[in-house]
């Protein structure tokens, strides 16, 4: 009886591992100097070409994000082009959502 339910959770568990994406967020480090961004209706915004080798380089935002974290985005990679800085994008690598970004400090 024991053996019986034993074995059926080790097979549902691996029945739930198996078919789960192994998502893991992994990050973009560059001067965004060719990064496209593009705003589209609805306030979705996605910035192509930053070498995200998953994500065929374009990343975008979940629809929890909102109009400011858009903005500080937008802010972020245009300072980054603008003074040659670098950018940081972390982002999942199953959904190519950013997590987070930032600008590098100097040094």
């Amino acid at each position: 009886m024991m053996f019986k339910k034993v074995a059926a959770l080790t097979a549902l568990a691996t029945a739930c591992v198996a078919g789960s994406a192994f998502a893991s967020i992994a990050q973009v480090t560059a001067i965004p100097a060719t990064w496209r961004l593009e705003n589209y209706t609805g306030g979705n915004t996605v910035v192509w070409y930053t070498g995200a080798p998953e994500c065929t380089g374009s990343l975008s935002f979940d629809s929890s994000a909102t109009t400011d974290d858009r903005n500080r985005f937008w802010a972020t990679v245009m300072t980054g082009k603008a003074a040659a800085k670098k950018v940081f994008v972390r982002y999942d690598t199953a959904t190519c959502k950013i997590a987070s970004f930032g600008l590098l400090e100097d040094g």
